[in-house]
């Protein structure tokens, strides 16, 4: 979907009234889909249950904190892309870099320049219209080119899909932080594409949101490929991070790293039973 101000929805969570009034209306005004809550509780239940494309967020509320705010989005499946802004009057140098540490877009202070926001804001949702088919940190296509080349295929023939899940990576994430959880992605990544370079014709391999790997190939090759991922993929995972982890639990126990596979029949499946099997399999 393109986001533009006719459609983006913004998520506004401050427990200042007036302030959130404010907003709501100046943005609705500018074209925006708004909704506004004044606990950190409401705001991320709201957030879960329609997940807006930016969210204003304040450090300050009554119940939880920004930060703590942040981590739950990021750690939930459903929300980890969704680009935050920090709104808040926290102005302190700590502040600022505790903030941006957490991968939020950008850190506002207030008193803010509404017309600042107001940019900030649009220049965020371009970015994230332009980042939104590629993934950040592994570049590899994401979701919406995925579900477009499955649709392609769907008008062909036969083709299977092979799942690599990463089912613990926020819980690595949390204990490694998040330099080592985004090793570990790019990291899987070249060891997939050493793998693929060796099929004929080459498979598609693409990213369902950061925990979630799927190539998209040929039905028959499909059996074989899973094998050999499943023989590759953990051995040499193991091979980079073994030395490095000592005692530790092998890196795919760490992640709880499963492989899934199915071949699509274009005769009996349609496009939205397959995303709903992608969906089932890996949550």
């Amino acid at each position: 979907m393109v986001i533009n101000q006719s459609n983006a929805s913004i998520l506004i969570i401050d427990d200042d009234q007036d302030l959130g009034e404010m907003l709501n209306s100046y943005f609705e005004v500018q074209g925006y889909q708004v909704s506004t809550k004044n606990w950190g509780e409401d705001g991320l239940k709201s957030c879960i249950e329609k997940t807006p494309d930016v969210v204003l967020l304040d450090i300050r509320l009554p119940d939880l904190d920004g930060y703590e705010i942040v981590k739950r989005l990021k750690n939930n499946r459903r929300t980890q892309t969704v680009p935050i802004i920090f709104l808040t009057e926290k102005r302190q140098r700590e502040d600022r870099l505790r903030g941006l540490s957490m991968e939020v877009e950008d850190y506002i202070t207030k008193p803010f320049d509404i017309q600042e926001l107001r940019l900030r804001v649009r220049n965020v949702l371009m970015r994230y219209r332009r980042s939104s088919l590629t993934n950040a940190i592994t570049g590899l296509p994401e979701k919406q080119l995925l579900i477009e080349t499955m649709e392609e295929n769907l008008q062909t023939k036969k083709f299977g899909i092979v799942i690599i899940s990463l089912q613990k990576l926020n819980e690595y994430r949390d204990l490694n932080g998040f330099v080592a959880a985004n090793e570990v992605l790019r990291n899987t990544v070249i060891i997939l594409k050493e793998i693929l370079q060796l099929e004929e014709p080459s498979p598609f391999l693409a990213q369902w949101g950061n925990p979630n790997f799927v190539i998209l190939s040929n039905a028959e090759q499909t059996d074989q490929l899973e094998k050999t991922i499943y023989q590759n993929l953990f051995s040499k995972l193991e091979n980079i991070y073994a030395l490095r982890d000592n005692l530790a639990a092998k890196i795919e126990q760490q992640l709880e790293l499963k492989i899934f596979k199915k071949i699509v029949n274009p005769n009996v499946e349609n496009l939205q039973k397959i995303i709903l099997d992608i969906e089932h399999l890996i949550n």
